[in-house]
Parts: structure tokens; C-alpha cells; sequence
């Protein structure tokens, strides 16, 4: 009984207080993340270029990308417009936190199933196997 009962606490612990996941690799200087920029208002992706000249009017930052594209499911996507011909950041130095947070695991990465572009280096993995949980 009181094995079985440790055995709850300790699970629940590792549940509420490890991390998930964790980040395994390194940049691969491909630039797709710097070419598939996603942007949200109010819990919503951007799919107009209305909704982004208001945010380019509402802050300045934005005016640093340019749209790129749209996905299959109709969602902007942005290119910064630091990069260079040979996916080599121009401002590397002055990149934004955005840039430099990449790839921060949010709770919409982890809904989105933890991928990366195919081409970078970076991979999210979980932090322990399910196995390690049931010991």
C-alpha cells in the first residue's frame, strides 16, 4: 500500500514539475525558421495582409518582415528581411528575441505535435520515456 502510494506521489510530481520536452541539436543555418515566420492576434494566426498593416501601424517592429507566403491552410507566413542570400542573419547580433528564443517550446508546439522544419538541426524530444515515468 504505501509503495503503491509513493509510487502516485512520485508520479505525479515528475508530471507537474519536469519539463516535457527539451531541445536536442543545433542550428543548421538553413533558414526555413526565418523564412516561415508565423504572427497571432488575439490567439489567431495572421491570414490577411490587412491584419498585418495594422500590426505594422500598431508597432514598428513589424515592419522588419515581409510576407513570404500562405500555408495550405491559408495562415501568413513571414520572411525576416535580415536574411541574406545565404540564409546568414545581417543582424545577427541586434536579432530579436524571437529570433534568438528559437525553438522556445510553447504550449501551441506542443498542440502542433513538437516539429521543427525538416531541415534544422533542432529536434524537441521528450524529456523522459514513458518507461522512466512508470519506475
Amino acid at each position: 500500500m504505501i509503495k503503491t502510494l509513493c509510487q502516485y506521489i512520485k508520479f505525479y510530481f515528475f508530471k507537474i514539475f519536469t519539463s516535457k520536452y527539451k531541445i536536442e541539436g543545433k542550428c543548421n543555418q538553413c533558414g526555413e525558421c526565418c523564412k516561415n515566420i508565423v504572427f497571432m492576434i488575439d490567439d489567431k494566426y495572421v491570414c490577411s495582409e490587412e491584419q498585418f498593416e495594422k500590426m505594422k501601424n500598431f508597432d514598428k517592429k513589424y515592419h522588419h518582415f515581409e510576407i513570404n507566403k500562405k500555408n495550405e491552410k491559408g495562415v501568413l507566413l513571414f520572411r525576416c528581411k535580415s536574411l541574406d542570400e545565404n540564409n546568414k542573419c545581417r543582424d545577427y547580433f541586434w536579432r530579436s528575441i524571437y529570433c534568438r528564443a528559437y525553438p522556445n517550446i510553447t504550449e501551441k508546439i506542443r498542440l502542433g505535435g513538437c516539429e521543427t522544419f525538416e531541415t534544422c538541426g533542432f529536434k524537441i524530444v521528450p524529456d523522459k520515456k514513458f518507461e522512466d515515468f512508470l519506475e
